[in-house]
């Protein structure tokens, strides 16, 4: 539904509304986004992901007229037209990353842990 149509069916469900002031208008209350911490470690790359940063240079190459769009199509052709034994190569590389980002997000918890803990404690001497 575009925008022009949910303000539509917001302006009749106010005016069918039973209260009082028709031309009030209701708002919810939207969650604020946490920010993203710079220190967190950084996703896992799919195999996917892997195949392209390796591949995506060649196609630029091959192909200077080709936009974001184009490349990405290219990528995904090839990723699918791959053999096996290459699309493996990807997946290990996938699977060690994987394994890295876990380890990171691991040790990141444990920091942030200790670091709550220790705030906690501060909190409690500052009283």
């Amino acid at each position: 539904m575009s925008d022009r149509e949910k303000k539509w069916f917001n302006h009749l469900a106010i005016i069918n509304s039973p209260s009082p002031n028709k031309n009030e208008t209701v708002k919810r209350a939207r969650k604020t986004k946490r920010p993203k911490d710079p220190n967190a470690p950084k996703r896992a790359l799919s195999g996917f992901f892997w195949f392209s940063n390796e591949h995506r240079g060649k196609i630029k190459d091959a192909n200077p007229d080709f936009g974001v769009g184009d490349i990405a199509k290219e990528l995904g052709k090839m990723w699918a037209d791959c053999d096996e034994g290459t699309r493996s190569k990807y997946e290990e590389m996938a699977e060690k990353d994987r394994m890295r980002y876990d380890k990171e997000k691991t040790a990141y918890q444990l920091k942030q842990k200790v670091d709550d803990q220790q705030a906690d404690i501060y909190d409690e001497d500052a009283d």
